[in-house]
């Protein structure tokens, strides 16, 4: 059974986007849990434990890469990374390919902000993520 992208996001770990201009709960660069969808309003409710929640749109909060597609980018473009930026990118994909725990997600998420670079090589929007499993719905 399918489950809808509404039920596939709760409970899943996200990070506000580093980079977001205008974040009143103030949580950029955070990481969080999804803990309730509105998506045709484009809301996501983000719970950041004791420190409170926010409301951000799906192209404000950022997820994990799978690990295939972590491990591809890190084959693909070994030779144009730098030192660090290789290390980090090996560093979360050994953390996707072990236990998921929040821990490890959290660690991993850390690290995507080492650089610009590694986020995005690393790192999806969760409006990107649900437009492939709309599309991967659609195709099967």
């Amino acid at each position: 059974m399918l489950l809808n992208p509404e039920e596939q996001l709760i409970g899943q770990p996200v990070m506000v986007h580093p980079a977001l201009t205008s974040d009143p709960a103030g949580k950029s660069g955070q990481v969080g849990i999804i803990t309730a969808t509105e998506l045709e309003n484009d809301n996501i409710y983000v719970g950041f434990g004791r420190k409170g929640q926010g409301l951000y749109g799906t192209d404000a909060l950022l997820i994990l890469k799978p690990l295939e597609q972590i491990e591809q980018n890190l084959e693909e473009r070994k030779n144009d990374l730098n030192i660090a930026d290789y290390k980090a990118l090996f560093q979360i994909s050994l953390l996707r390919s072990f236990a998921q725990s929040p821990a490890n997600i959290k660690t991993a998420m850390s690290l995507a902000l080492q650089s610009e670079t590694v986020r995005n090589l690393s790192m999806r929007t969760v409006e990107d993520a649900i437009g492939l499993n709309r599309q991967q719905t659609l195709e099967r």
